[in-house]
């Protein structure tokens, strides 16, 4: 007979699990990870994971969910931290950063993965709208406050794909020695927030743009 667990120690098992789950499908692929994997590391059988989630797909799903929630946590207190328009995009870009480079299993898992919509389930999505609105909503307060012009959502995709793209580069080892990271990432940000500021703003200097 199976052994009655409390809602704690069925949380704390989801948890393990989903922690190997997120490095193996990072580092092994989807094809190569299995229930039967994920299991044999933990020391478990694969039958006892079935007591947790219903399949694979479930698993990866909830598993990129607390992924993006995790991730969002991170953008919603830089975002809370400062009430200065230009510091809290500043900081929000360095949230971004920081979480890609400290848990780049679950960036992988967020961005570099994908599910049909069938598979996804309400958890997932709407930790994928959650995660998203993150990254529009400052860009939004700097519209509204005039220091940047467009559509607050373009715009805020245009960021995240200056951003995310240094960030794979960086993370496959693609950048040249004499290139530092920093360097290029804000100078992608300088050049994509001048070319957004207001026609009346052309004088002002830019100290350190979005992200």
């Amino acid at each position: 007979m199976a052994i009655l667990l409390t809602d704690d120690q069925i949380l704390e098992c989801r948890t393990r699990i989903r922690a190997v789950a997120e490095a193996q499908f990072a580092t092994r692929g989807l094809a190569a990870t299995s229930l039967r994997s994920i299991a044999a590391e933990l020391g478990w059988t694969a039958a006892s994971l079935y007591r947790y989630f219903r399949n694979k797909d479930e698993l990866l799903a909830l598993t990129r969910a607390a992924a993006h929630d995790r991730f969002s946590d991170r953008v919603e207190a830089a975002y809370a931290s400062t009430t200065d328009l230009w510091d809290r995009s500043r900081a929000v870009g360095q949230a971004y950063v920081d979480f890609a480079f400290d848990e780049p299993h679950a960036y992988q898992l967020m961005f570099a993965f994908s599910q049909p919509e069938a598979e996804k389930g309400e958890l997932l999505r709407e930790a994928e709208r959650r995660s998203r609105r993150t990254l529009t909503a400052y860009v939004e307060d700097m519209i509204a406050a005039g220091l940047l012009q467009g559509d607050p959502s373009i715009l805020g995709h245009v960021y995240w794909a200056g951003i995310h793209g240094l960030v794979v580069l960086q993370m496959a080892g693609k950048l040249a020695p004499d290139m530092p990271f920093d360097m290029i990432r804000h100078e992608i940000m300088r050049l994509v927030t001048r070319g957004a500021q207001p026609p009346s703003d052309e004088s002002q200097s830019i100290t350190g743009s979005s992200i």
